[in-house]
């Protein structure tokens, strides 16, 4: 048996008992129409996810993590004579920046150091330098910081001077404001294990009809994540070219009816309110936080700094031992004794008090363990 624990962390997530119950269904063809039933409801509740309308977007679901659904969409939509216009202040853009040279598609990488806002000056000079700029692509939310970027603005220049642009929402969606058609996003991709509370194994896009016009002549570099087969056979058939994975797809039915039901108004409100009571625990504990404006912080990840003189290492294996599992931070942060708390999926206000004292108790010393029984 596997201990149980509560996951503080930014995937995987808490999930519903509905959820986990979903796995256990009958199983299912997914070359018959009960599966294009299934797959037909998950759409349509994606383009609410996305507050896509259904006239000017379609949605697809990929079998793999987040990254499979990026890998989609850059290695699909981008000519061989055309450039991505990169936005990176962090790991995942940095993911992001892997997968346009793993293709060899052209590239103008605009980065940042971690945690630093994006100048909109700087990106509009290189929309302005460059006509081989035929998308432009940044990361949403940007885990390894807890960042919000911003979308909004970049949306606005990438219309103004006719880019197609991709968002990478996959720590976004669910937990944050993400409006495809009021930001002008193209290519939107989520999945299903983090705020949207399901669990892992699949990812998803939401995609501009429009825009797939531009994209049909793109010459095919992959098979199973080529964007224009997934979009294909959705579309004709409520299908997936290939063989999906079942179960995920049930689950992830599941835990969008559970969000929704909830209400999507209501899920951001929760997960905001939670990392108000974490970012007030940390004060309290003279944590320093690593984004000081509040306005840029995410409504489900935080990011904090150890003490000088506490193990990293040391300090998440205590707080795991007390219940709770916690992430390390990534990259140059993590030299910074950097940790990072998660409140997505089913975690709700008072699990975030209790884990605040949960984690007094470390410092002090005095391990406790309070886990809330789901």
């Amino acid at each position: 048996m596997i201990e149980k624990k509560m996951l503080f962390t930014p995937g995987p997530v808490m999930t519903d008992q509905r959820v986990k119950v979903a796995a256990l269904l009958s199983d299912i063809c997914h070359r018959r129409a009960v599966f294009e039933k299934l797959y037909s409801e998950i759409r349509n509740n994606l383009l609410k996810l996305f507050h896509g309308p259904k006239d000017e977007y379609s949605t697809v679901v990929i079998t793999g993590s987040g990254t499979a659904s990026n890998e989609t969409v850059l290695s699909s939509v981008v000519d061989s004579n055309k450039k991505v216009l990169l936005i990176s202040n962090g790991e995942f853009g940095n993911r992001l920046k892997d997968i346009i040279c793993c293709y060899g598609s052209g590239l103008n990488l605009v980065e940042y150091k971690w945690a630093e806002y994006p100048d909109l000056s700087r990106i509009e000079n290189e929309l302005k330098n460059d006509k081989d700029i035929s998308l432009i692509s940044m990361v949403y939310h940007e885990t390894s910081t807890g960042m919000i970027n911003p979308v909004h603005q970049v949306g606005k220049l990438a219309r103004d001077y006719n880019k197609m642009y991709h968002i990478d929402s996959i720590s976004a969606i669910g937990g944050e404001d993400v409006d495809v058609k009021r930001d002008n996003i193209d290519f939107c991709t989520g999945v299903a294990n983090k705020a949207v509370g399901g669990q892992t194994g699949v990812s998803f896009i939401c995609v501009r009809r429009a825009t797939l016009k531009q994209i049909q002549n793109v010459p095919k570099r992959n098979i199973y994540l080529n964007l224009q087969n997934h979009i294909k056979a959705a579309e004709e058939h409520n299908q997936t070219p290939n063989t999906p994975s079942v179960v995920m797809f049930l689950t992830l039915n599941e835990a969008l009816k559970v969000y929704f039901e909830e209400g999507q108004e209501k899920v951001i409100r929760r997960y905001r309110e939670n990392a108000a009571i974490i970012r007030k625990g940390f004060r309290e504990l003279n944590l320093d936080l690593l984004l000081s404006d509040q306005s840029l912080m995410s409504n489900t990840v935080t990011s904090a700094f150890l003490p000088p003189g506490i193990d990293i290492n040391d300090f998440i294996d205590k707080v795991e031992n007390a219940g709770y599992v916690l992430y390390p931070g990534k990259g140059p942060l993590l030299k910074r004794n950097l940790f990072q708390v998660a409140n997505m999926g089913q975690i709700l206000p008072e699990d975030c008090k209790i884990f605040i004292r949960v984690l007094e108790g470390v410092f002090t010393g005095k391990l406790r363990r309070n886990l809330r029984c789901h």
